[in-house]
């Protein structure tokens, strides 16, 4: 058993000790897993551990580690199934490695690009709430989800038109839309972990990448990469989990604290990210050269993945119905 898991067990067991002699027990530590830091992901983490703490007067004693200090996406998310980390608030791709069909939020010129929109899509979404409950059968409760902000292209080169990135090595977070996106636009997708992208871009071993401003400028992408395009193809959605074996195992009024504490967050997430992405943006105008993918340029990105990754997911046996269900949320959205 490790050390974190050590720890974790211990806590729990004086919690359930302490309750059934009618005592007060002792403030839990809770983790909250981020692999950022410095930026609006980091913040949104560190609110969710604020109020776990707070709503709970101090039962809960939460805090956030950043910058991997508990491990990778992939560790952490593993950790958070066994209990040992509590929660985590991340982009959603990186948990499609576990629920597959959490990737689906990554198609391409599916959400609204305003992080509040998407946030609200998801909350109406049919597509979501069962997304919820196959995340459950994997060890993970799912609060809800918010939106991050837009994605569009930082490279080391100009791209003025979609042929630009022909051939060109992009990071992508390891989820098949995103990865079917750049082989749509016959780039070359290179799933890797985000503490890695600085130095690849750096040396060569990257070409560029897809994230939204605020992540690009937040983690200094931007110094070494000098073009950013403003394609808005896909809207970047984060899941808000906890862990399941944790959270079954807590009483009714801590489960209501944690999704009160989760609900509240989510709101504190659209406001921080609305801001971070403007913001961080008009920096980025006045660091390296901006550009807006011209409009015919779009279509063509919009028309190959309409052709490529968006019926492949249709026909997929396992995706295809999610996706179907994706577009049904998306026409009832715009309706309103």
């Amino acid at each position: 058993m490790g050390a974190i898991s050590r720890l974790v067990f211990a806590a729990v067991g004086l919690f359930a000790a302490s309750t059934v002699l009618g005592q007060t027990p002792p403030a839990v530590n809770l983790l909250i897993g981020n692999a950022t830091v410095n930026d609006a992901q980091a913040a949104v983490n560190d609110k969710f551990a604020e109020l776990l703490t707070k709503y709970s007067n101090g039962r809960f004693k939460a805090s956030a580690r950043h910058g991997e200090a508990l491990g990778n996406n992939a560790q952490m998310l593993a950790a958070l199934q066994a209990g040992a980390v509590h929660g985590r608030i991340f982009p959603v791709g990186f948990a499609s490695t576990v629920v597959p069909e959490l990737s689906l939020w990554d198609m391409p010129f599916l959400l609204p690009s305003e992080p509040a929109r998407a946030t609200a899509f998801a909350a109406q979404s049919k597509a979501a709430a069962k997304m919820k409950e196959l995340a459950e059968q994997k060890g993970i409760h799912v609060l809800g989800f918010h939106g991050i902000g837009p994605e569009s292209l930082l490279t080391k080169f100009p791209v003025n038109k979609l042929a630009d990135v022909q051939g060109k090595k992009f990071r992508v977070i390891p989820s098949p839309a995103r990865v079917g996106s750049f082989q749509d636009w016959s780039a070359v997708a290179r799933p890797m972990e985000f503490s890695e992208v600085y130095t690849a871009l750096q040396q060569g071993t990257l070409d560029g990448m897809e994230n939204p401003p605020d992540v690009i400028f937040k983690m200094k992408h931007f110094e070494v990469a000098k073009y950013f395009t403003i394609t808005n193809h896909r809207t970047q959605i984060s899941i808000f989990m906890v862990s399941k074996k944790w959270f079954d195992g807590l009483p009714q009024d801590l489960k209501d604290v944690v999704t009160r504490a989760g609900k509240d967050t989510i709101a504190f997430a659209d406001t921080i990210y609305t801001k971070s992405q403007q913001d961080s943006l008009e920096l980025m105008r006045k660091a390296i050269t901006v550009t807006s993918m011209p409009a015919a340029e779009l279509q063509k990105m919009k028309d190959a993945v309409r052709k490529g990754v968006w019926e492949k997911m249709k026909n997929d046996p396992q995706r295809g119905p999610m996706v179907k269900l994706l577009e049904e949320d998306s026409a009832r959205f715009n309706k309103k």
